[in-house]
């Protein structure tokens, strides 16, 4: 009878161990080297583009594997990048609030990265979650250097 119990019992502890190791999340591939990887979500989550090159207009721009879910749609749109990990040893990444490099914007430090848009405030004194539009690898910005 003790070994019927603890056969059962270790049975159910298998299954649930294996149901827990099923239903954990995937983990994101890393980025390239020497690239930038721009995310829709915060915590490098989400929708991921892995970039080489300055992008003047994220509205041009999509995901990896999606063609039709751009990097920036309007302001305050979900699907808006929301996290970036730089992985360029060499360069930090200008990150700006229009396109074609303009306006407010903010610098991400080299080999830095930032996990949430949302814990920066732009020199407009706007959120920069969701509203920035253009990224460019350099120190060209004015704007605060983050590094999370």
């Amino acid at each position: 009878m003790i070994r019927r119990i603890s056969a059962m019992f270790i049975a159910a502890a298998s299954l649930f161990t294996a149901g827990v190791a099923m239903a954990a999340p995937a983990q994101a591939a890393p980025c390239t080297p020497d690239n930038a990887c721009l995310y829709s979500d915060s915590d490098f989550t989400g929708l991921k583009r892995d970039d080489y090159s300055s992008r003047s207009s994220w509205a041009s721009t999509h995901y990896d594997g999606f063609p039709d879910a751009f990097l920036y749609w309007y302001e305050n749109t979900p699907l808006n990048v929301s996290s970036l990990d730089n992985w360029d040893v060499d360069s930090r990444v200008s990150v700006y609030y229009h396109s074609e490099w303009q306006g407010p914007c903010f610098k991400i430090a080299n080999y830095g990265s930032v996990t949430n848009f949302a814990y920066i405030t732009l020199s407009s004194g706007k959120n920069a979650n969701d509203v920035m539009a253009s990224h460019r690898f350099g120190n060209y910005c004015s704007g605060t250097v983050y590094d999370s």
